[in-house]
């Protein structure tokens, strides 16, 4: 009987925004003491340390609080199909995710998938004043998120994306925070391509730009 010893971490990156696979094998890092994990633009996304048979420690630079987050994660128990989220404490950010392989890359697949989806419904909608720049704008709000870079003051997990037919509305479901982010010219575009978080007032409107 094989038995599989190793699990996956997966990581935003802060510099080029993808999502970095590292696959771990427990028996690697048992006696391992501040192991960096790059991803493969070169910058350092975190450091893991073996602190228990079970446990390590993850230390992942957070670009929204300019500090360190300590995680602590379990990889002993890889064929489980388990995957866990991993967040900035202090904002509720997500910052990736720990598990097994298959089970994070259907994870990520899904939230692209509907991504897609939503992004395919505006640009066949008659409504949108400029239907090329919502997509491009769409597709650069869903990268940010996928960093953990848009988040609600609140520390809501739950933020939606309405979309008007010159603008993109982003709504926080727990206090009903709101930004609008313009999407109609290709200044615009420039602007939500410049930003690296957007982030939501809690309770109220916030209809001016970044």
């Amino acid at each position: 009987m094989l038995i599989s010893t190793v699990a996956t971490l997966a990581l935003y990156c802060s510099r080029c925004g993808q999502i970095q696979m590292h696959d771990l094998s427990r028996f690697a890092l048992k006696n391992s003491v501040g192991r960096e994990l790059l991803c493969s633009c070169g910058q350092r996304q975190a450091t893991i340390t073996g602190v228990g048979h079970k446990q390590y420690l993850l230390d992942v630079p957070c670009v929204v609080c300019e500090t360190s987050h300590i995680i602590c994660v379990d990889i002993s128990a890889p064929g489980s199909g388990r995957v866990d989220k991993l967040y900035c404490t202090a904002a509720n950010l997500e910052l990736g995710f720990s598990g097994d392989r298959p089970a994070i890359e259907k994870a990520i697949a899904d939230q692209r998938r509907e991504f897609d989806s939503i992004v395919r419904d505006v640009a066949h909608d008659d409504y949108i004043e400029n239907p090329q720049i919502m997509f491009e704008v769409l597709n650069k709000i869903h990268d940010i998120a996928e960093r953990g870079g848009v988040y609600c003051r609140c520390g809501g997990s739950v933020i939606e994306a309405e979309v008007q037919p010159g603008h993109v509305e982003l709504v926080c479901r727990h206090c009903d925070g709101r930004r609008m982010i313009a999407a109609t010219t290709e200044a615009d575009l420039l602007e939500v391509k410049a930003m690296g978080t957007i982030e939501l007032g809690p309770g109220r409107r916030t209809h001016h730009r970044h």
